[in-house]
C-alpha cells in the first residue's frame, strides 16, 4: 500500500503549522515570545485576571505545560499569579503592566500574521479552512 506524505492530514497539518510559525517568529519582534504564550497573554488581556484552569481551558493548553508557560511569563514580568484567597489551591493569573504592553503591541501583530497564514487562500478558500480547522479541533 503506498502511503504519500502529501495525502496524509497529520502531515499537512503538521506542514502548515511551520509555516504559521515561521510568520509568527518573522512578525513578532520578542524571539522568546511563542504563539502559545501570546494565547495566553490574550486570553488574560480579554478576560482579565482568571485561574490558571479556566485559561487551560479557554486556549486547550494541558496543565503541565500551561504551567511552565506561566513560570517563564512571569519571569519576564508579563504576568502576576496568586492564590484565591477563596481557594488557597487554586492559582489567579493576571498581565503586570509589561503585559498588558505586549498584549496592545502584539495581539494586533498576531492577526496579522492569520492573514499571512491565510494569504494564499481565497477569500472563500479562507472561510472553509477556518470552519473546517473549526470542525476538526472540535471548536
Amino acid at each position: 500500500m503506498a502511503y504519500d506524505l502529501n495525502k496524509q492530514i497529520g502531515h499537512l497539518l503538521r506542514r502548515a503549522y511551520q509555516r504559521h510559525t515561521h510568520l509568527f517568529q518573522t512578525a513578532i519582534p520578542d524571539e522568546h515570545l511563542t504563539s502559545v504564550q501570546l494565547a495566553v497573554i490574550a486570553t488574560i488581556f480579554r478576560e482579565g485576571e482568571r485561574s490558571l484552569m479556566y485559561i487551560g481551558r479557554v486556549t486547550a493548553i494541558d496543565h503541565a505545560t500551561l504551567r511552565g508557560i506561566s513560570l517563564r511569563l512571569k519571569q519576564r514580568g508579563l504576568i502576576r499569579i496568586r492564590s484565591n484567597p477563596d481557594d488557597r489551591r487554586e492559582r489567579l493569573v493576571s498581565l503586570t503592566r509589561e503585559g498588558e504592553e505586549a498584549a496592545r503591541l502584539y495581539i494586533p501583530q498576531a492577526a496579522h500574521v492569520t492573514e499571512l497564514t491565510l494569504e494564499p487562500l481565497d477569500p472563500c478558500e479562507r472561510i472553509a479552512a477556518l470552519h473546517v480547522l473549526r470542525k476538526l479541533a472540535g471548536a
